[in-house]
């Protein structure tokens, strides 16, 4: 299997994971202290943080069964993942969030992000 396919399937896993995790759980974001007290916002965290992540897992599945879609796939795997990193080290720096789990996801979503860098050189220094 080749790294494209590996790092978009790895990424469609994490997505599934979480989209589930969170449209089941929506509470669970509890843990970085993100209180839900109404319907409303439960709700809301279902639709973005579950149906959305759903729907992207589906997107890199779809890409890694596809090698025409390995390029964009990585791409948006690369960049989706660096925006969230991004957001992250701005509350770092600006808010002071230094909470272990939220350090640890940043970790995660920086190395995927990685991943999907190096996956998509690759794959472009091959088709060269």
């Amino acid at each position: 299997m080749t790294l494209a396919r590996c790092s978009l399937a790895l990424t469609a896993v994490a997505f599934a994971a979480f989209g589930l995790w969170l449209l089941v759980a929506p509470q669970a974001l509890g843990q970085v202290g993100v209180e839900l007290p109404t319907p409303a916002a439960r709700a809301e965290i279902r639709a973005f943080y579950g149906g959305l992540e759903l729907g992207l897992a589906a997107f890199f599945a779809v890409a890694a069964a596809r090698p025409a879609w390995f390029a964009p796939g990585l791409l948006a795997q690369a960049l989706g993942l660096g925006g969230v990193v991004l957001g992250r080290l701005t509350g770092v720096v600006v808010d002071g969030a230094t909470d272990p789990l939220l350090l640890a996801l940043m970790g995660a979503e920086a190395a995927g992000c990685a991943l999907g860098v190096v996956a998509l050189v690759r794959l472009r220094g091959s088709s060269a």
